[in-house]
């Protein structure tokens, strides 16, 4: 059950609900999203000793309707000591600086250097801004046959 596995998969379950002008790690939105679903794809497969790639969609899309909350509690454990999904957690967890207020701003360095369109402004963390729209890309898995 490795890290790589989960975001791989992940990777498609998010392709299903986003362009693929999109899809790059300059997007924080493509990062957050699939991040999300790699960490629910790892929790649940920790949860029942199978691989990343062999945990039913319909679980992942059922845990992301719980909400980030539920996404959070089922993640703690793994993302304490898997390699890999411990850093992305502490990227999916962190808050973002407030937009600066001297005149027009560069929503790129706000952001790392990524672009932004899901919230963009907002300083909350990705897992609580973007869980509605990963549980919509695996319900779109889904309907896709992924």
């Amino acid at each position: 059950m490795t890290w790589d596995q989960a975001v791989e998969r992940a990777g498609q379950i998010a392709a299903a609900d986003m362009p693929p002008a999109l899809r790059s790690a300059d997007h924080w939105d493509w990062v957050a999203i699939r991040g999300v679903v790699a960490v629910v794809l790892q929790a649940l497969a920790a949860q029942t000793a199978v691989s990343p790639a062999d945990v039913p969609l319909r679980d992942v899309l059922e845990a992301l309707q719980h909400g980030s909350e539920h996404v959070r509690r089922i993640a703690e454990p793994v993302t304490r000591t898997a390699t890999g999904s411990a850093e992305a957690w502490q990227w999916l967890t962190r808050t973002w600086p407030r937009p600066s207020a001297e005149g027009p701003r560069d929503l790129r360095a706000q952001y790392g250097g990524m672009s932004r369109g899901i919230g963009a402004g907002h300083t909350g963390a990705a897992v609580d801004t973007v869980t509605a729209w990963a549980a919509r890309a695996a319900e779109r898995a889904m309907e896709q046959g992924l």
